[in-house]
């Protein structure tokens, strides 16, 4: 682990460049460019409103849908976009792999940067919907920043996992994105998870985006503290995905050339 550190700070420059590159070739040719981070979780929150709230009148804990949905969704989207992403990550890079003086782990911490300056582009959005439902933030806010590194850990385990499975099995990179979608459903982000029932919360707790959700909820529209039970098996989990990612990665990634 410690060896890895030396070699990303080695490699600081090269991960930087590379995902500015990324960043700035995606919205090159688009005229509203990066406001699309803001626009589409935007449009798609508008059009689930209109059919969990008015349709399906799901409860969103005593605030309007908008904040209650968009508070969830955006935080799922940056765990969903780099996990979907994870996969194509060393296979997208064959020349790059082919150098065999290359760190390859750079290119999956590349690849969580971007994702993490466009979950920052995003939350615009959130703030633009505060500012009109008068959302008054308290100290709880603050929790924010344990929240979003303990996803990071979440997520560059995922992606550690994939992004090397993938090298060796192309069907990880198929059934990723129908996971995904399948776990969205699973995941409280258009429904509360303190409302649903008793019998399905111990099974929803074991879904590790349950208490990341949840607890960006608590903090941030209801000015509480998180849920302690769901955010330790959270963090529990984060922490297990995260080193056996990291072993499967540094063990598979000696013979990527190899098999690309």
């Amino acid at each position: 682990m410690v060896e890895s550190l030396k070699q990303l700070r080695e490699h600081k420059g090269f991960i930087l460049a590379l995902a500015q590159r990324e960043l700035s070739v995606k919205y090159k040719q688009s005229f509203l460019g990066k406001l699309w981070i803001v626009i589409q979780p935007f449009m798609f929150m508008l059009i689930l409103t209109v059919v969990f709230s008015k349709f399906a009148r799901l409860p969103s804990e005593g605030v309007p849908y908008p904040l209650f949905f968009l508070t969830a969704l955006l935080p799922w989207n940056f765990f969903t976009n780099a996990v979907s992403a994870a996969p194509g990550v060393i296979v997208g890079q064959t020349g790059l792999i082919k150098q065999r003086a290359f760190y390859r782990l750079s290119l999956v911490v590349n690849r969580m940067i971007t994702e993490s300056v466009n979950y920052f582009y995003s939350l615009i959005s959130l703030v633009i919907i505060f500012i009109y439902f008068k959302v008054t933030l308290s100290w709880t806010m603050f929790m924010i920043v344990p929240l979003f590194f303990l996803q990071l850990i979440l997520i560059m385990g995922f992606m550690m996992l994939l992004s090397s499975l993938n090298v060796y099995v192309r069907d990880i990179g198929l059934a990723t994105p129908i996971i995904t979608r399948l776990w969205f459903y699973l995941s409280p982000v258009i429904y509360s998870f303190e409302q649903i029932g008793d019998e399905y919360k111990q099974w929803l707790i074991l879904n590790p985006m349950t208490g990341i959700l949840d607890a960006y909820r608590k903090v941030l529209l209801h000015q509480q503290m998180p849920e302690w039970i769901p955010l330790a098996y959270t963090a529990g989990f984060s922490i297990v995905i995260f080193v056996i990612g990291f072993l499967v990665f540094n063990k598979l990634e000696k013979k990527f050339a190899d098999v690309l």
